[in-house]
């Protein structure tokens, strides 16, 4: 890469910019110097007013030159960044090719997601403008306040700001906005709903408790105030809730959900199994077999839970903590050979979150009186749905998001 030069004004010898003197004749380097057209023309002896040109024209031929050297600068960087992505293109093509041999769906879904992500970049940013629209107007809606254009105001940016992530600022803006319209269940409700999901329980407790004083028929409220209620282990409170939304269509499946670990959490495993198998309902989830599976084990009808165990295996071949309660299960029946092979593929699946890692990897010590997802119960103030498996509270946080969107 060429490097910008200075002339020296003495001798007009060549120096890097970085040099304070000049390297053959040692005068301090000065900014105004010849440009190279005069660096051989030994017998010219400028005027004042030539030395006023010079100047001008020295400081444009240093700043051209600088600037050329940063565009060259910026051409590697593109270059190379368009090798790294070249070289990452390829890698995820092969993985793809690997893919496609060993495990079809996993690369028709890795492929599915990447055309998706391709192709409707623009479809989706409609999509989420078209919602946008649609929150702000039902909120607006129910504004019935002086300071209309304030209020809205304060929501857009509100909405604005959680669009980009900047949950605080979208606090600070919706929460203002709330105070000027005290009973919009719209704003109130969706504001409970963004604190819910940055799992800010406590700060949407309240505003869920607001719209229950004068909405107590909304069933969304009572889902995500029950779920609360079910999470801080106030048993009673959830249930009365939970059961007032168990039986609609769109809310039966999150609210029996919970009420099967709100069940568990009492001991009350029948109950428990009737919750969860009323949960999925015509579908099968592979969270919901296992949990069924390990109500069975609680209850010690270690068949049934291998059979439940066996069918969550069956809808995800990646379920670690699955084979690892098929494995306490089997090693409960003194069939040592089946338990090490389940444990073996528990380890295997290496699944983000699996709980049984701290008893496989050997830092906790197995206690068979409780199934996996239920040890937490036993904890100080234990949390009933988040203190757990995160596995069980993703599939729950998505069951109850879709009954409420």
């Amino acid at each position: 890469m060429n490097t910008t030069v200075i002339y020296c004004q003495n001798c007009r010898s060549a120096n890097s910019l970085k040099e304070t003197f000049c390297q053959e004749c040692g005068t301090r380097l000065l900014l105004v110097v010849f440009p190279n057209s005069l660096q051989y023309d030994t017998n010219h002896v400028p005027t004042f007013y030539e030395d006023h040109l010079l100047e001008r024209i020295s400081i444009l031929e240093l700043r051209v030159a600088q600037l050329s050297e940063r565009l060259e600068s910026a051409f590697f960087l593109i270059q190379n960044g368009f090798e790294h992505f070249s070289k990452h293109q390829n890698s995820y093509r092969a993985f793809l090719e690997i893919a496609k041999r060993v495990n079809p769906e996993l690369a028709a879904a890795l492929s599915e997601i990447s055309e998706l992500n391709k192709a409707n970049p623009a479809k989706a940013r409609l999509g989420k403008d078209a919602k946008r629209k649609k929150i702000l107007s039902e909120i607006i809606e129910q504004d019935g306040n002086q300071n209309s254009e304030l209020f809205t105001h304060l929501v857009e940016k509100g909405i604005d700001f959680l669009v980009e992530n900047e949950e605080k600022q979208a606090f600070q803006m919706l929460e203002r906005a709330a105070l000027l319209s005290p009973q919009n269940v719209a704003l109130h409700l969706f504001i409970a709903e963004n604190l819910f999901r940055a799992d800010k329980y406590a700060e949407a407790q309240k505003y869920l408790e607001k719209i229950y004083l004068f909405a107590p028929t909304n069933e969304k409220a009572m889902l995500l105030l029950g779920a609360i209620y079910a999470d801080f282990a106030e048993v009673e409170k959830a249930k009365r809730l939970l059961s007032a939304v168990a039986e609609n269509r769109k809310t039966e499946a999150a609210a029996n959900l919970i009420w099967g670990m709100l069940a568990a959490f009492e001991n009350n495993w029948s109950e428990a199994i009737a919750a969860f198998k009323k949960s999925s309902g015509e579908n099968e989830f592979a969270e919901t077999q296992y949990l069924i599976g390990c109500a069975y084990f609680c209850l010690r009808q270690h068949n049934a839970a291998l059979a439940n165990l066996q069918k969550a295996i069956e809808l995800d071949h990646r379920f670690s903590d699955a084979y690892f309660m098929q494995s306490v299960i089997y090693r409960l029946k003194n069939d040592e050979t089946k338990a090490e092979e389940s444990l073996a593929a528990a380890a295997e699946c290496r699944e983000n979150g699996a709980q049984n890692w701290e008893f496989t990897s050997g830092k906790t010590i197995w206690n068979a009186e409780k199934a996996l997802p239920f040890l937490h119960f036993e904890k100080k103030n234990a949390r009933i749905l988040s203190g757990g498996a995160l596995r069980v509270l993703k599939f729950m946080r998505k069951m109850i998001y879709e009954a409420i969107s």
